[in-house]
């Protein structure tokens, strides 16, 4: 289920290691939602043309900003300056440790909005809080479902509750490969089209077994068994499907949307005596081939449509180079003497 997103002003404010954000006014207004990642430099909005100003972004005021306010009569930079916050922005940011012009902080008063400071410069700031919202605001949905870690690659096993999934995590977990997260898969979009996911806080390094019930993967594997969060590269379904119901040579290149993203998904049928864990385990492997250039199933299909071709060129139609045959008949050597023939024994 996707959820909408937002990100508080007071949860910029604390990003202290990156943004080096302070607080300069003393209204409050830290509870006003930011919904965009770009920002957005005010512009001709000071001289009132507040059009295309966009409320839910992070205004950033910089040195031309300031220098307009203060080269202007304070009657026009205040009536600037109401105009631009009657489109009720949610922050504004001063950049360089810039000292704010009067007209600014009274009109900002009247608004409720909250103004920051930071030291850096404006394009060091406008590209740390653009790659930080980014994440902040990434699409976020719940998925049913197992996330491992197979060699690198980030496979998330779904199919229906009970199938055996977390049973198969675990063979894998004992192979030497990683746990993301069971049952519960929280994932996001990171630009441009990557898929990530993660486990929630309290089902993070924990697996459920049924008939066990609940394990900690940390305490009984150690650290190297688990990771945080993985981006998702391929997504395998394990389904009791009827025989014809999914791929044989796998060239149909099915894919499973996560949050608009298209994922490579892979359908394995469940079978009584399959080792499911080991055929993931192909399947990340063949992933990484795919990554490589190689893809297996193509290549095979590719030779046989070659072969094809080639045959409906030839001759009469006849299969050519389908059979090879030795230059000379192969002959069999006479029996040693005293040794009956084996066609003789009946």
């Amino acid at each position: 289920m996707k959820r909408e997103v937002w990100v508080e002003v007071r949860q910029l404010l604390a990003e202290q290691g990156s943004l080096q954000l302070a607080m300069l006014s003393t209204w409050g207004g830290l509870e006003r939602r930011i919904a965009r990642p770009r920002i957005q430099k005010p512009g001709l909005a000071l001289a009132g043309f507040t059009k295309h100003v966009y409320p839910d972004r992070v205004q950033v005021f910089g040195l031309t900003e300031i220098d307009y306010l203060l080269s202007i009569d304070r009657s026009t930079a205040a009536a600037g300056m109401r105009a631009f916050v009657a489109k009720d922005p949610c922050v504004l940011v001063l950049t360089r440790d810039l000292e704010p012009p009067d007209t600014l902080m009274d009109a900002a008063r009247d608004g409720g909005v909250p103004v920051l400071r930071t030291p850096l410069m404006s394009a060091t700031f406008i590209l740390r809080v653009t790659r930080r919202l980014e994440e902040l605001l990434a699409p976020t949905a719940s998925i049913h479902g197992v996330l491992v870690d197979v060699l690198g690659v980030g496979v998330l096993l779904i199919g229906r509750s009970g199938v055996g999934k977390s049973e198969a995590a675990l063979d894998l977990v004992l192979k030497g490969h990683r746990l993301v997260a069971d049952d519960v898969v929280e994932v996001t979009v990171r630009p441009p089209d990557t898929v990530w996911g993660a486990a929630t806080e309290l089902h993070q390094h924990h697996m459920e077994i049924r008939g066990m019930g609940i394990l900690n993967i940390t305490h009984l594997f150690g650290v190297a068994a688990v990771r945080d969060n993985k981006k998702i590269e391929v997504v395998v379904e394990l389904s009791e499907v009827e025989e014809g119901d999914y791929d044989r040579l796998g060239t149909e290149g099915q894919v499973w949307p996560i949050l608009g993203v298209d994922v490579p998904l892979v359908r394995i049928p469940l079978r009584p005596g399959r080792n499911i864990a080991s055929l993931i385990e192909v399947v990340a492997r063949n992933q990484l081939l795919k990554y490589r250039g190689h893809d297996s199933a193509r290549e095979f299909q590719e030779k046989v449509d070659a072969r094809i071709r080639a045959s409906t060129h030839a001759p009469g139609g006849a299969l050519q180079g389908t059979v090879r045959h030795d230059s000379a008949p192969e002959t069999v050597p006479p029996a040693p003497s005293g040794v009956i023939p084996v066609s003789e024994v009946e």
